[in-house]
């Protein structure tokens, strides 16, 4: 890639003539067929060949002439509508959070009419090494691709080798015999293609995100929806013999089914057989990331993203003297926060304030981690500081930039489908409301399209005409999350601990002290008898202080010669904050003579926090 780069334009006459070339040959370079497969360890024990999948690397020019290919078939198969809307896997504007929204929100539907539904879980098993080249020949033929492109595409998947590559030595080079390559643009294009028909004739709803199957339904009479599931269960059994497939060959992966039901008593349901075996029933399911439960509450997969949310505070707390803060606000941006942003529009509890205030502990718990803060510090204040919005805010964020996208059909069809409006779509400049979606029950209520079609109903109408998504999501950002308050590039642990503390007004002074009833603090009268020990006794008027003080102020003379001319607030402000006249440079070194102060005046040492 860094050769292609250096030789910039010149590059692209060659390949154009290789690829030319290649089409009208009907020829792939062998070349570009050779993968090197890097093991990366997936979790458990490293000597164990099974815990670690494989990445593999393909020449680049080949990808870029797959690229080219790709798109090409890519745009002939959405032109006449080839693809199977089940499938969600490897499409542009979907993703396993949407058909998660779908698959909820018709469950969710289903319990609100009192009736109960019934979903299968299937995985195909090393789907990707397992497609028949011939079968897949086939399929592309009954798509109508024939001709030159035909033959490319046989080729590219013929004499294909691949060997392993770690720590700088490498296997003999062994051939493929099927499936589809990986680590190849074309791969997973053609994986679609080949498992496009499975849905085919199917009367339970089925969702395919790419070699994970789930059905369900929603019963009416048992006896007939057992039947149908088992019909179904024997089609995509066929399906899976006839083009050489196979789904869940572990037997500590079997298929499973849950019973979606709000009922307390429930109906005997005829049994489920799948590969001559007894589906499983179970309580929960993970599905695509998200834990499902029998009553859809959710309480499985929040409790599990709260116990890793949790863990990740601790590694911020065991860095802290370690690295900067913003780095350990980055990690948790990047690391912590991603395991409750995961679908947080489908869990969301909006009414739900035992809910909110857990879910918000976590972050508030970080940010303490972050900061080095007290426990009771406020809310508002520490967000403030590290320039975070709240957890609640950015669901509510979240529901809306989706239903933005589904409103102006920048997501899948049958997300769409769900909102009940006219059959053509209503952009965003419309001055009409989405109609309410009314409920039965609490749970379908609150759930996300009845509660976000409220939510959305109560936006400017400006601010739903918003061009793109990117300004919309910019709008709403600008009321919900705080500008952060600058440390100015300074790495000093201990210190910014300090002067965090100070800003957030609960420190070991003991105003502060005295004011959130700590124990040890009987009135908040400073040991000097001065006064009170607040943030501006302590840096100017302390008695115990004053030669530290002396320095302090020469120190920021040196960069401003009317410090003693500010009023008290204002030193007070420049001392915590800075000044945002000034440089970062200036800021940066006003900053440190504060925390110079703070440490020498050993206040704080001898307090345990």
């Amino acid at each position: 890639m860094r050769f292609l780069k250096i030789c910039d334009v010149s590059i692209c006459r060659p390949l154009e003539i290789i690829f030319r070339e290649s089409i009208d040959q009907g020829i792939f370079p062998d070349q570009w067929k050779k993968a090197n497969i890097v093991p990366i360890h997936k979790k458990n024990e490293k000597n164990l060949v099974k815990n670690y999948r494989p990445i593999s690397l393909l020449p680049v020019c080949g990808k870029i002439f797959e690229r080219i290919i790709f798109n090409s078939i890519f745009n002939y198969l959405s032109t006449n509508n080839l693809l199977s809307p089940h499938q969600s896997g490897f499409r542009p504007n979907d993703s396993c959070s949407n058909q998660l929204l779908y698959i909820t929100h018709e469950i969710i539907s289903s319990l609100d009419k009192n009736r109960e539904v019934r979903g299968i879980f299937l995985d195909m098993s090393k789907a990707f090494d397992k497609v028949w080249h011939q079968g897949l020949i086939f399929k592309l033929k009954t798509i109508g691709i024939s001709g030159k492109l035909l033959s490319l595409l046989e080729n590219f998947l013929s004499n294909r080798k691949q060997r392993v590559v770690l720590n700088g030595q490498h296997s003999d080079w062994l051939d493929i015999n099927a499936g589809v390559p990986q680590g190849s643009i074309q791969g997973p294009l053609l994986y679609l293609i080949y498992v496009n028909d499975l849905p085919n004739d199917l009367k339970s709803q089925v969702k395919l995100f790419a070699d994970d199957v789930s059905l369900f339904s929603s019963i009416l009479d048992p006896n007939i929806t057992a039947n149908d599931l088992n019909n179904d269960l024997d089609k995509i059994k066929d399906w899976a013999f006839n083009w050489r497939m196979e789904f869940n060959p572990d037997p500590l992966k079997q298929a499973t089914e849950i019973l979606f039901t709000k009922k307390r008593n429930t109906v005997n349901h005829p049994d489920l057989f799948f590969n001559g075996s007894k589906l499983n029933r179970v309580s929960s399911q993970k599905h695509l990331g998200m834990i499902l439960d029998d009553k859809l509450s959710f309480n499985d997969h929040i409790s599990l993203k709260l116990s890793k949310a949790r863990k990740g505070i601790g590694i911020l707390k065991k860095l802290f003297f370690l690295v900067p803060r913003d780095t350990l606000l980055t990690i948790y941006k990047s690391f912590i926060r991603p395991h409750l942003d995961y679908c947080d529009f489908i869990y969301n509890k909006p009414y739900n304030e035992s809910f909110t205030e857990t879910i918000e502990s976590i972050q508030y718990n970080a940010a303490l981690a972050i900061t080095g803060a007290i426990k009771g510090t406020s809310k508002d204040k520490i967000y403030q500081e590290l320039g975070l919005e709240k957890l609640s805010d950015r669901r509510w964020l979240s529901r809306l930039s989706l239903f933005f996208k589904i409103i102006n059909t920048k997501s899948p069809p049958y997300l769409f489908s769900l909102i009940p409006m006219r059959t053509n779509p209503i952009p965003t400049r419309s001055l009409h409301n989405v109609p309410l979606i009314h409920s039965r029950t609490e749970a379908l209520k609150n759930y996300f399209f009845p509660n976000v079609v409220i939510e959305w109903n109560k936006l400017d109408t400006t601010l739903r005409n918003s061009l793109s998504l990117s300004i919309f999501k910019k709008s709403i950002s600008k009321s919900i999350r705080p500008r952060p308050n600058s440390i100015y590039g300074i790495f000093n642990p201990q210190g910014l601990k300090y002067l965090s503390r100070l800003r957030l007004n609960l420190s070991h002074l003991r105003e502060h002290k005295f004011k959130h009833n700590f124990q040890d603090t009987i009135n908040p009268i400073c040991n000097c008898s001065l006064s009170v020990e607040s943030t501006e006794h302590f840096f100017l008027h302390c008695l115990n202080f004053n030669q530290e003080r002396l320095v302090l102020l020469n120190n920021l003379a040196t960069i401003d010669n009317s410090i003693r001319s500010y009023q008290n607030q204002d030193l007070i402000d420049l001392l915590l904050y800075g000044n945002p006249r000034f440089d970062e440079k200036s800021n940066h070194l006003i900053l440190t003579y504060s925390i110079d102060y703070i440490r020498s005046t050993k206040r704080f040492d001898d307090v345990l926090f």
